[in-house]
């Protein structure tokens, strides 16, 4: 019997079928080719999202807040969802035969450091023995579907990066900050829920 709360098994099962009728984009994106995983988990009825803290230690994007994952590696990942099981088990030590992947989320592309991210969206049990590389990870952490959703923590703040005063956009919550790519594949998340919501 499935233990958790009704609601978000619908929820899952709406994402699931939501994920698998996305259209692939008609101009794929060019840049370096890399793949994360934007784990969900339920926790005393709350659907979370998992996230890292990258090490300050890492040649790009040190000490953002981040979804596990990195570089496609021909050769070695049969493709790019093989990319972002391997690179969460290297990094925050989730095994691949423990996630259950709904699907995947349309990629974006870094301007600065020209990634072409492929998000996919998966379900990790919990509680979970995390195991994050010290050279890779400084922190997990989880944020309530709820508190992301809440206008309240999302803010659009003028920010000075490299000389220029910039508008970015962010989720804050608990002392974290989500920006950067990783605002931008939680805010494409949150959009397809709120769309799933709001047709059910």
């Amino acid at each position: 019997m499935n233990a958790r709360p009704l609601e978000a098994v619908r929820l899952l099962a709406s994402l699931r079928t939501a994920l698998a009728a996305e259209a692939p984009r008609a101009d794929p994106l060019e840049g370096i080719a890399s793949a994360v995983l934007v784990p969900l988990f339920e926790q005393e009825g709350d659907l979370r999202v998992l996230y890292t803290k990258r090490s300050e230690a890492l040649p790009h994007h040190r000490g953002q807040v981040a979804f596990p994952g990195g570089r496609h590696v021909a050769g070695t990942d049969a493709n790019l969802l093989a990319t972002a099981l391997r690179e969460t088990e290297e990094e925050i030590g989730v095994d691949p035969r423990h996630v259950d992947v709904l699907g995947p989320l349309a990629p974006i592309h870094t301007f600065s450091s020209n990634f072409v991210i492929n998000p996919f969206v998966g379900v990790i049990p919990y509680p979970y023995p995390y195991r994050p590389d010290p050279h890779e990870v400084s922190a997990i952490f989880s944020v309530p579907l709820d508190v992301l959703i809440d206008p309240a923590t999302a803010a659009e703040e003028q920010w000075i990066l490299e000389g220029h005063t910039v508008p970015i956009e962010t989720y804050r919550h608990a002392g974290q900050v989500i920006w950067g790519a990783t605002q931008r594949i939680t805010a494409t998340l949150l959009d397809l829920l709120a769309a799933i919501r709001a047709a059910s």
